[in-house]
């Protein structure tokens, strides 16, 4: 069933992938708002569901009501996420170009 997703670049797109990809999704987009030196972990991480169970949950009351999902019920989701890109050190500055043999002052014998 597609689903649509309001991206962190705030336009929506189709989504036709499982509870778990959705999810997955969602968490790298979140991940795309932090710091650099931050990474979401159990602690700084909620997951909030309505519809469907998904594989890694237990059986939910009412079928398909809102839950949200935290602490070590986030740890699986966190896990099956692609790892992030470092970035690329930028190249280092070229050396200093010794200076122009016009630049020099230069002595006359007489």
């Amino acid at each position: 069933m597609p689903r649509s997703v309001l991206c962190c670049d705030h336009t929506v797109e189709t989504f036709a992938g499982n509870l778990e990809d959705l999810i997955r999704h969602g968490l790298h987009a979140l991940r795309e708002t932090l710091q650099q030196d931050k990474e979401l972990n159990v602690n700084n991480t909620s997951i909030g569901i309505i519809g469907p169970m998904g594989q890694h949950e237990k059986p939910i009351s009412p079928p398909g009501g809102f839950r949200i999902l935290e602490g070590e019920k986030v740890e699986v989701y966190l896990q099956s996420m692609e790892i992030k890109e470092e970035a690329h050190e930028p190249a280092p500055a070229p050396a200093a170009a010794p200076e122009a043999a016009g630049d020099e002052d230069v002595q006359m014998s007489g």
